[in-house]
């Protein structure tokens, strides 16, 4: 059935076509697996790419927090300045500018109508407006704790600003509100600290989705509103997301919430550069398989020349055994060519012997045919004599031709040469479904075909008569058929005896199974046969010469119980 199937299914092709597709099968899984790896090599890059995304947004809003603790911390010590409780402006301008030491930002002090009485940009004593951001002063006031403000132009410098902003306490009042003010280049000159590369732009988003600051074209993009999709993915995300950046570019991007202002710091590759690693392992991977995929190819078409050439001629020998000719074993690089070709040789000269050989077969067949024929004759002629009725014969007959048959079947399994003595007897007694009353002993021994046939026609008649008169015919009756040998006089023994069966009474006339147990099998098998009623059971002892055991053909079967 499968040679069929695959024979419709495929046109027949020469071996250079199989072998090559042979190479593609070996190098596909190779390939496979080669690009799996590199796969997994680059989502791995790719997923180092985001951690680091992620991790640098971190580092930048916990730097930015710590300058702004440290703004908080200067302001903090100034708000306890003695000079500021005198009122004495004068000299807490001085310790201000003092205690400035950052050329993009200014100290400020603001009174609670949020005009300014101090300006570090400013001379003491010059005209001052009001404070640009009076929204988080107003907090401050209220609140009595530190407030960072979101992006505005300075009253004064006119550039984006914010402030950090703390109070300055009186007996639990707030007379006045402390202020540093930056520049926003402050934070863009803090974010290029970093020194990440070209490819990576931080920066930072204040409350209102304004750009505070930007590690690159900072100037270009201070001041303008995020894109509100952008605003809006960075505020919502926990993570590494993909976006649109402000300049129209597909980007990967990380936003941290800055623990002190509240503002959005943002770490941002642009994607090209996060998948320039699986795009690389794409292109070396088409390389690869294109370079595997020729060199299997170029390399099974050269081998399959040098199949090719001893097949054809293993082949055109195959032709010349069906011709009845001779063959000469081939000596070629292929071990297989040449194997075929020694066994088409050793078949060109067995089929001659075979032929002789059938005919003596033939001859052999003709003569064991006679042998059975003779057999069953005698079989059928002694069975007559003691049969009551034709119903009689017929049972009688059947069961020992039966039993003939079972011996038959053992020798041709055998091709003739003979059986093993434990299958002979188990055989024999499975027609009596005997099982497990039936104790069988001895040594492996392998029979001729003569004593298969006599020793099967011997264990037939007794099983027959145990069933019948003997211990099988007893509920608890049993039957134990044993062999030993060969001994010091090269005589195999074989025993059958039976106990726990009925009172053995003798037999009124002797029938053809005594002839077979006394006279007939002993005198076929050269040998002596000894058949006794004992008060436990009857007791069949068979003396061969150990010439009935042959060399065994085939591997001894398993030990009897």
């Amino acid at each position: 059935m499968p040679a069929r199937f695959f024979i419709r299914q495929l046109p027949p092709q020469r071996i250079r076509t199989f072998l090559i597709l042979f190479a593609f099968a070996l190098t596909m899984p190779l390939l496979g697996l080669g690009i799996f790896a590199l796969n997994r090599m680059a989502a791995n890059d790719q997923a180092e790419t985001e951690a680091r995304v992620m991790q640098v947004a971190l580092d930048l809003a916990a730097y930015i927090d710590r300058e702004l603790d440290r703004a908080t911390v200067t302001l903090e010590t100034l708000a306890t300045s003695a000079a500021l409780r005198r009122r004495d402006f004068q000299a807490f301008h001085t310790q201000a500018v003092l205690a400035l030491r950052r050329t993009k930002a200014a100290i400020v002090l603001i009174d609670r109508s949020y005009q300014q009485i101090i300006d570090t940009l400013k001379e003491f004593g010059a005209e001052l407006p009001a404070t640009a951001d009076p929204e988080t002063a107003k907090r401050t006031f209220e609140t009595k704790q530190r407030q960072v403000s979101d992006l505005f132009r300075g009253s004064i410098s006119g550039s984006p600003v914010f402030n950090v902003e703390v109070p300055v306490l009186e007996d639990d009042t707030v007379p006045y509100v402390l202020v540093m003010s930056f520049q926003a280049s402050h934070i863009a000159d803090l974010l290029k600290t970093a020194d990440l590369g070209s490819p990576w732009i931080t920066g930072v988003t204040d409350n209102n989705g304004i750009i505070l600051a930007r590690s690159e074209r900072h100037d270009e993009f201070v001041g303008k509103p995020l894109p509100a999709e952008l605003l809006a993915q960075s505020r919502a995300a926990k993570g590494v997301f993909h976006g649109t950046s402000v300049a129209g570019e597909s980007i990967l991007r990380a936003t941290v919430r800055s623990q002190a202002a509240g503002w959005l710091v943002s770490a941002t590759v642009p994607k090209a550069y996060a998948d320039a690693a699986r795009s690389q392992s794409q292109i070396f991977a088409v390389a690869m398989i294109g370079t595997a995929l020729a060199l299997s190819a170029a390399l099974a078409y050269v081998f399959a020349g040098f199949m090719a050439r001893p097949l054809t001629v293993a082949a055109a020998a195959a032709r010349d055994v069906g011709k009845g000719e001779g063959v000469e074993p081939l000596r070629s690089p292929l071990v297989e060519a040449n194997i075929l070709t020694g066994a088409l040789s050793a078949a060109s000269s067995e089929l001659k012997s075979r032929q002789a050989q059938t005919e003596y077969l033939m001859r052999e067949l003709a003569h064991r045919a006679k042998n059975q024929l003779a057999v069953i004759k005698g079989m059928a002629v002694q069975t007559a004599r003691q049969s009551g009725s034709v119903a009689d014969f017929v049972a009688q007959f059947t069961q020992r031709i039966q039993g003939l048959a079972e011996s038959q079947d053992l020798l041709l399994r055998q091709n003739w040469n003979g059986a093993w003595m434990n299958d002979l007897v188990r055989t024999q007694l499975e027609l009596f479904a005997i099982g497990s009353r039936a104790q069988i002993s001895g040594p492996p021994i392998f029979l001729d075909a003569n004593a298969v046939q006599n020793i099967g026609f011997a264990l037939h008649e007794l099983a027959t008569n145990a069933s019948k008169h003997g211990a099988l015919s007893a509920p608890g009756g049993r039957v134990r058929f044993s062999w030993t040998g060969p001994d010091e006089k090269d005589q195999i023994r074989l025993e059958w005896a039976e106990s726990d069966g009925p009172k053995v009474e003798p037999q009124r006339r002797e029938g053809f199974g005594h002839l077979v147990l006394t006279r007939l099998v002993a005198q076929a098998l050269q040998g002596k046969a000894i058949l006794e009623l004992e008060p436990s059971g009857l007791r069949w002892q068979l003396d061969i010469p150990a010439s009935h055991a042959r060399n065994a053909p085939v591997t001894p079967p398993e030990s009897s119980p």
